[in-house]
């Protein structure tokens, strides 16, 4: 057989010098006509198990004279070269840059944009809220009257709560009020809360002692 001739060229020759058709080389050798057709034209997937398919050509080959180690071979090798010819060809557009549609583009760059924001925020959103209080001044203090004034100063952005209450802090940072005392000793929690969670509580405590006075004694002797 000539080695530059392919599978269907050969057979197609061996078939006219032989004066075979299709129909007649199917009687010769009891393969069916669309086997044949489907291994001149390598058309594996209408093709039973290779061993079939090798019993096949030596049929084919015996009829046609062929050799036919060389023909499976041929079969083989040209097989193989159309099985992976696909995978071995690069497309064309591999390296193009694909356009974005504009929704892609805008919610990538919105995404962007927020990472951004939440890296250089971070702190800002989760870390510990900066919270002083400025009176009373001391962790623990004494007092004769009913009424104190309690303030402080912390950032806007957080949440403030005096003993569970939510106290308004003004636009320059500060917040100020009157807190009304019990006798005995008060309890005071500041609580300022950061949005995604961070926490700080300061406790001050007051001590209210009433001032006592004393009833005035008659003077009978005037």
């Amino acid at each position: 057989m000539e080695p530059h001739k392919d599978l269907k060229t050969l057979l197609d020759e061996a078939l006219e010098l032989r004066n075979v058709n299709h129909e007649k080389l199917s009687q010769l050798t009891g393969i069916p006509e669309r086997y044949l057709l489907a291994i001149q034209n390598l058309d594996v997937a209408k093709l039973p198990a290779s061993p079939y398919v090798r019993g096949y050509i030596k049929k084919i080959s015996e009829v046609l004279h062929l050799n036919h180690d060389e023909l499976w071979e041929m079969y083989k090798i040209e097989l193989n070269q159309k099985q992976s010819g696909a995978y071995d060809k690069l497309p064309a557009n591999r390296f193009a840059i694909k356009q974005l549609s504009k929704k892609t583009f805008y919610l990538t760059a919105l995404g962007v944009l927020l990472l951004v924001y939440v890296i250089f925020n971070l702190n800002r959103l989760t870390g510990e809220p900066d919270l002083l209080v400025t009176s009373p001044a001391e962790p623990i203090i004494s007092t004769s009257e009913d009424m104190i004034k309690i303030g402080g100063q912390m950032e806007r952005r957080d949440k403030l709560t005096i003993n569970g209450e939510e106290i308004f802090i003004s636009p320059d940072g500060t917040f100020s009020q009157e807190y009304s005392l019990q006798p005995g000793l008060n309890t005071i929690e500041f609580k300022a809360t950061r949005l995604l969670g961070g926490e700080k509580t300061i406790v001050k405590q007051v001590l209210f002692q009433p001032t006592t006075t004393q009833p005035l004694t008659p003077n009978f002797n005037e």
